[in-house]
């Protein structure tokens, strides 16, 4: 290989934080189903380039359209050359294929979410971490987030009057859970190498599990976190911001009985700041306007929404001379 190709090759870090995808699951993949190929340095590490990006954000597309990853892997390496137009009967036959690989993803997600509530109902934490890491192993954490671990929350929230012990089963998977994504936050964030946010719950708000969640996805994107947990005031979060150069701050709250008090506090505190900052979770749905008014930007309470609109504002990477202005005027 020589130097020009050498210079266009970029590690597995690189690629991961360019795709949003860990590289347990990208060498999943390649192990798997040999979805990427990969060169090797002299000493056998991997090398990628723009080609493979394309193809894993191809790959997460499918994906992200309910396809399960087997069937991805083998329309992805099957397909002809761009150049190649399909005839009309061939263009026939692809949507009725991508129709039922849907479908096929679809029951993949549901036999994980049987499973997991299965092994909550038997308070069986091998069990949960089994099939977590099954589906974490081949999926991006944003999709095993959104098509598992949300479901099976909303199935608990639901039945939990009508069990015996469903609220013990509901606080056993909770525990269980802030426990699994903290233990994924540290471990992620050794190679975290972007621009720095500030994550934390506002005052008052104590539920942190889709905090935790965006802090991961955005993790999975390259940003390094400073996470301040649940229950945050504000005032303390300043000298963070200045101490860490944070580029921005991220806030998450839900329905609470004196969120117009918090949002008037929001305004002081993006006064104080020269950096972005942005409110996700029910909060943002229900004061965005006011949010708006106070100078932070409402990012909602999805989280992998929450991600994007945070990387419109806060790359992850700022080049040489690129500057991360606050959050005052061109808000989506």
């Amino acid at each position: 290989m020589d130097k020009t190709t050498s210079a266009l090759r970029f590690p597995i870090r690189k690629l991961a934080e360019r795709t949003g995808v860990a590289p347990t699951t990208l060498r999943a993949w390649e192990r798997r189903y040999g979805l990427l190929k990969p060169e090797r340095t002299p000493k056998g590490h991997r090398l990628y380039s723009d080609q493979d990006v394309r193809l894993v954000e191809q790959v997460l597309t499918l994906l992200k359209q309910g396809h399960a990853i087997s069937e991805v892997a083998r329309r992805v390496l099957s397909e002809p050359p761009a150049e190649a137009l399909p005839s009309e009967p061939e263009r026939s036959a692809d949507a009725n294929s991508i129709a039922q690989d849907a479908g096929i993803g679809a029951g993949q997600w549901s036999l994980y979410s049987a499973r997991m509530l299965r092994a909550i109902e038997q308070f069986n934490q091998q069990q949960l971490d089994a099939v977590y890491n099954d589906a974490s192993s081949l999926y991006p954490i944003d999709l095993v987030s959104r098509d598992l671990i949300e479901p099976v929350l909303q199935a608990l929230g639901e039945r939990w009057h009508q069990r015996d012990a469903g609220v013990a089963e509901e606080h056993f998977f909770l525990a269980w859970l802030r426990n699994k994504l903290g233990a994924r936050l540290h471990h992620a964030a050794a190679h975290a190498t972007g621009n720095v946010l500030v994550v934390a719950c506002l005052p008052g708000h104590r539920h942190e599990i889709g905090t935790l969640m965006f802090a991961l996805a955005a993790l999975g994107r390259g940003y390094r976190l400073v996470y301040l947990g649940s229950d945050m005031p504000l005032e303390p979060i300043l000298p963070v911001v200045e101490r860490c150069h944070a580029s921005g701050v991220v806030l998450s709250g839900g329905a609470e009985s004196d969120d117009q008090e918090i949002v008037a506090n929001i305004g002081h505190f993006t006064a104080a700041l020269s950096c972005p900052v942005f409110v996700g979770g029910r909060m943002s749905v229900d004061y965005g306007d006011a949010l708006l008014a106070a100078g932070a930007m409402p990012i909602g309470d999805q989280f992998a929404l929450a991600v994007h609109l945070v990387t419109s504002r806060v790359p992850v990477h700022t080049s040489a001379g690129q500057a991360v202005s606050a959050v005052s005027g061109g808000m989506l």
